[in-house]
């Protein structure tokens, strides 16, 4: 029972995709999510319509916010505008005009549809949206954070709890030392061929990750405290083991959240890719069903 009796050589791990985001973006979607809330109110009250002063130039801004969007993937593949600033900022402003944008189109209709282009117009724009918040999803996924370069499978590897330090760790606790090498070997050693997804590998290791995450942790605090009351410890010893019992929990988890993160990367990689393939055409449907509005209101 050395290991539970001496201070826990741990050192904090984390994978790329997943460091702690700023607190800036929750609020300000929560900002945005308050303001169409009052839109909506006010929509109500009927205080302006799309075709007068007010509703024009809100639709103005927010056509042109969501023409802007395009700078992003031209500023990836156009050489001339690599110079531009770094890609991460560049980035950063495609996210958030993609959510004032749709914002003020939302405002510009005041909630409604009034014509059948106008109602093509915005279902294509909030395809395009929501499209986009699926794809910010699997972007930070495979992502060295939500602003960082791409990863790799070696890197998520690389950042795992080596099974000799659990072997180890776990020593006291067979039964937890046994699961946790099963778990690793049945998810991360397994990688989808070709083109295959790998649904059924992603979706068993991440409820298997929940549910082992569960009773490891209550197996671990049994064999803990069983082994300090069978040693007859005193106060201080078992304030010590409480502590000790918090870390141990905390490299559990993280050990399980890393082995998931590995079995599961190959398949947010594949569906990362093909979400483009969803999203690139419903951009141009967008773009298309923005201009035609835009001619059949100044012509008619």
């Amino acid at each position: 029972m050395n290991t539970l009796t001496q201070d826990l050589p741990l050192t904090e791990r984390r994978k790329p995709g997943s460091q702690l985001q700023s607190g800036g973006w929750p609020m300000f979607l929560l900002t945005v999510g308050l303001l169409l809330f009052v839109g909506y109110a006010a929509s109500m009250q009927k205080l302006y319509k799309p075709g007068d002063e007010v509703g024009y130039n809100l639709g103005l801004v927010g056509g042109a916010m969501m023409l802007a969007l395009l700078l992003y993937p031209l500023r990836k593949r156009w050489s001339f505008m690599k110079g531009l600033s770094i890609l991460p900022k560049w980035f950063k402003l495609h996210m958030v005009l993609g959510i004032l944008g749709p914002t003020l189109i939302m405002f510009h209709a005041a909630f409604s549809i009034g014509s059948i282009n106008a109602g093509v117009a915005l279902v294509c724009m909030l395809l395009v949206a929501g499209s986009g918040v699926f794809g910010r999803f699997f972007y930070t996924k495979i992502h060295h954070g939500l602003y960082g370069r791409h990863a790799s499978l070696k890197e998520l590897q690389t950042a795992m709890v080596p099974p000799g330090e659990i072997q180890s760790l776990f020593s006291f606790a067979p039964d937890i030392q046994q699961s946790l090498e099963h778990f690793q070997t049945a998810y991360a050693t397994r990688h989808p061929k070709g083109g295959e997804i790998g649904l059924q590998n992603f979706i068993l290791a991440g409820w298997n990750a929940r549910r082992l995450s569960v009773s490891l942790e209550r197996q671990l605090h049994l064999a803990m405290y069983v082994k300090a009351r069978e040693g007859k410890w005193d106060d201080a010893q078992m304030k010590r083991l409480d502590r000790m019992h918090g870390e141990y929990c905390r490299l559990l988890r993280a050990y399980l959240v890393a082995v998931r993160d590995v079995a599961q990367f190959h398949t947010y990689e594949r569906l990362f890719s093909l979400w483009h393939v969803f999203h690139i055409p419903l951009v141009y449907m967008m773009v298309f069903s923005a201009i035609w509005h835009v001619i059949a209101v100044h012509m008619y």
